[in-house]
C-alpha cells in the first residue's frame, strides 16, 4: 500500500526547450525517512539530446596578389 510521487515535468519541460530528453531513471540504494515516516529517495537521471549538425566551415580562399 504504498503510493509513488515522482514529478520530473518541471525539469523535463525547461530542459525540453534545449532539445535534452529523459533516457533513464536509476534509482539508488539512499532512502530517508522523514519526521512524518515518508519514505525518499535519491534517483540518477540521464538525459541527452540529438547531436546538432555542425556548420560547414567556409574555406577561405588564398588570393596570391603579383
Amino acid at each position: 500500500g504504498a503510493e509513488v510521487q515522482t514529478d520530473y515535468v518541471p525539469l523535463l519541460n525547461s530542459l525540453a526547450l534545449y532539445g535534452w530528453q529523459l533516457t533513464c531513471v536509476l534509482p539508488t540504494p539512499i532512502v530517508k525517512t522523514n519526521r512524518e515516516g515518508n519514505l525518499s529517495t535519491k534517483q540518477i537521471v540521464f538525459l541527452q539530446r540529438p547531436s546538432l549538425p555542425q556548420k560547414a566551415k567556409k574555406k577561405e580562399s588564398k588570393v596570391n596578389n603579383l
